[in-house]
């Protein structure tokens, strides 16, 4: 089934762990906006070795504002709010931004251009400013003069900037005419993988023009659009240094690679999302791509892509793909051929991507990586280790978080893997859940509550997973979504290392603004699924081959379950003795072969108190204790 909830056009939420998470079903806008995290200036990236064609044709580093300082002539602003573009020199500064939150690009001293939208929609009234009541969806545009690229058709423009916007879709936009500004038919987004309410620090973009321009070079205008339909807000967006320079004749670019390549428009499943994890039972051929520009001005005709994947030093692919003529200018996805099935043995695989061809390239900008793991059992999406989390604000109020995750082959799933964070209570409450990817989330089935220790907690960098296991194995059908979550009962920090695709991830909180609801967050849950029988059995608990699992429940209240495994076949009983040594309880499992089991024992008949349980395989012997209460 494919899931299609409505994303609302003005609603974020900077969550504790900053997790961003927007309202999954449809009801009344609001916001609520929060101060971003202090962000260390990252060095900008060095330009790469070479040099591309003919050099800059244009060049503007706005010490002369909006004037220009470019030898073509001014720029102007459009739009109802096109007025909030100025040229600054100091940082931005409003509600929800500070000054040290400026660009740092190359010419930053003698001034760049800001689109402040927090300030303008801060009320300056009071000190410290807030926010106003109904803040305004800007629009506004930073337009170049007309440029005459006819000469050198063949181009990409260059800038540098630094942005944060929320709520919702990314308001920042190059955009490019080709008849001096009557119409702008061509758009590019400025903000790629920038997530809502994060402030990368200052960036690098490059845009191959080509396309966009071969209408008429002639009559060429570009502007920096803050587009109001996003249905954003707010925070900054600052640029300087724009280049339009000429391309190099051959020169591929590789904008992208990946596992996998998902899209929520057209996907039916959550077949294609990124899973970090893979367990044998749900290996399936695997979409790797890579996403590779012509970005010279020659077309080329002898280019291959090869994609390599490696184990360790185990050589598991390595593949060579003929690209067919290749025009300048040109964007094109490249996929692994006829698809690659990861084979099931335990191990991370590092995958590797190239484009090359015969001629020299200028830049070294045509690789790119990825890596995933494989597991015998575990199922996720989270990048393994705790790195942030979510608790619902600290109030110890409802919250539900987890991921969509798609089934390829039928399984029984057996227990739900969460990573727990220090600081949550001693004591607390967690059951794990599985869910149907309906409308409502509907719950098939629930664990058995685990109370919070110490010793499952863990700090930044930890990897300890708890399992939340389920009375009995839940089957899966292959070919279905399912959504896989934790819900906890007390202050309880969940895990979070990743980022999720929208609508993937889900979290069910209190929302100071909208109450209860169900949101989806971008910031990965490590929530994951358990295929593995024995789940429970730990390696003290094995021993001349048989193990022997922790009942659950336990305290019983009725029935328990004892998970068991055999490494050979034997006869099985199972004996419960009270603190007496009095045998209370016996029951005969029979011949088993080796493998894999579970005995439910009913305790119903037994007074309340300690017991211990005790599985006999022929003649090999290990015990373990339980507590009855009623």
């Amino acid at each position: 089934m494919k899931l299609r909830y409505i994303t609302l056009s003005a609603l974020a939420l900077a969550l504790s762990g900053s997790i961003t998470a927007q309202l999954a079903t449809p009801r009344a806008a609001k916001m609520e906006f929060g101060t971003a995290a202090e962000q260390a200036n990252p060095r900008l990236p060095m330009e790469a070795d070479g040099q591309r064609g003919g050099g800059p044709i244009f060049s503007e580093d706005f010490a002369n504002g909006l004037a220009g300082n470019n030898g073509f002539g001014a720029w102007t602003v459009e739009g109802p709010n096109g007025n909030i573009w100025k040229r600054a020199v100091n940082g931005p500064n409003g509600a929800y931004t500070v000054a040290t939150q400026r660009i740092v690009s190359t010419s930053v001293a003698n001034g760049y251009m800001l689109f402040a939208s927090d300030s303008a929609n801060s009320d300056w009234s009071v000190t410290p400013p807030v926010i106003v009541a109904s803040p305004t969806n800007w629009e506004g545009s930073l337009v170049s003069p007309l440029l005459d690229l006819s000469s050198t058709p063949y181009v990409e423009i260059e800038f540098q900037q630094r942005l944060r916007y929320c709520c919702q879709d990314a308001p920042n936009f190059l955009e490019v005419s080709t008849d001096g500004g009557v119409t702008w038919p061509t758009s590019f987004s400025t903000a790629t993988g920038i997530d809502g309410n994060a402030d990368p620090g200052t960036q690098v973009r490059k845009i191959n023009l080509t396309a966009a321009i071969a209408a008429d070079p002639t009559m060429v205008k570009v502007r920096f659009r803050h587009n109001a339909e996003a249905g954003t807000s707010h925070y900054h967006w600052q640029l300087d240094d724009i280049k339009i320079q000429e391309l190099a004749p051959f020169d591929l670019r590789m904008t992208g690679s990946g596992n996998t390549a998902w899209d929520f428009n057209t996907a039916l499943t959550y077949d294609s999302i990124r899973y970090s994890v893979f367990p044998y039972n749900q290996l399936r051929p695997l979409g790797l791509n890579m996403t590779v520009l012509n970005n010279g001005s020659e077309t080329q005709d002898d280019v291959v892509a090869n994609f390599t994947v490696m184990e360790g030093s185990n050589e598991i692919l390595n593949q060579d793909q003929p690209v067919a003529s290749f025009p300048p200018g040109e964007t094109r996805t490249i996929f692994v051929d006829p698809g690659f099935t990861p084979p099931a043995v335990e191990g991370t695989y590092n995958v590797s991507y190239s484009i090359t061809s015969g001629a020299v390239d200028p830049t070294a900008d045509n690789t790119g990586s990825s890596s995933f793991q494989v597991s015998e059992f575990l199922y996720g999406r989270d990048g393994g280790t705790y790195a942030g989390f979510e608790d619902g604000n600290g109030d110890g109020g409802t919250l539900i978080l987890g991921n969509a995750m798609y089934i390829a082959n039928d399984a029984q799933l057996y227990s739900v893997a969460v990573a727990l964070g220090n600081s949550s209570e001693i004591g607390a409450l967690v059951v794990g859940e599985l869910r149907n990817v309906d409308a409502d989330f509907s719950v098939i089935a629930t664990s058995q509550e685990v109370v919070v220790e110490q010793s499952m907690l863990n700090g930044t960098g930890g990897n300890k997973f708890t399992q939340l296991i389920f009375d009995n194995p839940q089957a899966l059908s292959a070919g279905s979504d399912y959504l896989v979550t934790v819900q906890v009962f007390g202050n309880v920090r969940i895990g979070t290392n990743g980022t999720s695709e929208a609508q993937t991830s889900y979290i069910y909180y209190i929302s100071p603004t909208q109450g209860e609801n169900w949101f989806f967050t971008t910031t990965t849950p490590m929530v994951r699924m358990n295929f593995n029988p024995t789940v429970g059995i730990e390696d003290e608990d094995r021993n001349n081959g048989i193990g022997l699992g922790q009942n659950f429940p336990n305290p019983s209240t009725g029935t328990t379950t004892i998970p068991y495994e055999l490494e050979n076949a034997a006869k099985v009983s199972f004996q419960v003795r009270d603190l007496s040594g009095k045998l209370v309880m016996e029951q005969y499992e029979g011949s088993r072969a080796a493998g894999n089991y579970r005995v439910v024992l009913d305790t119903n008949t037994l007074p309340e108190g300690l017991y211990s349980y005790t599985i006999i395989a022929d003649d090999v012997r290990m015990t373990k204790r339980m507590t009855v209460i009623h």
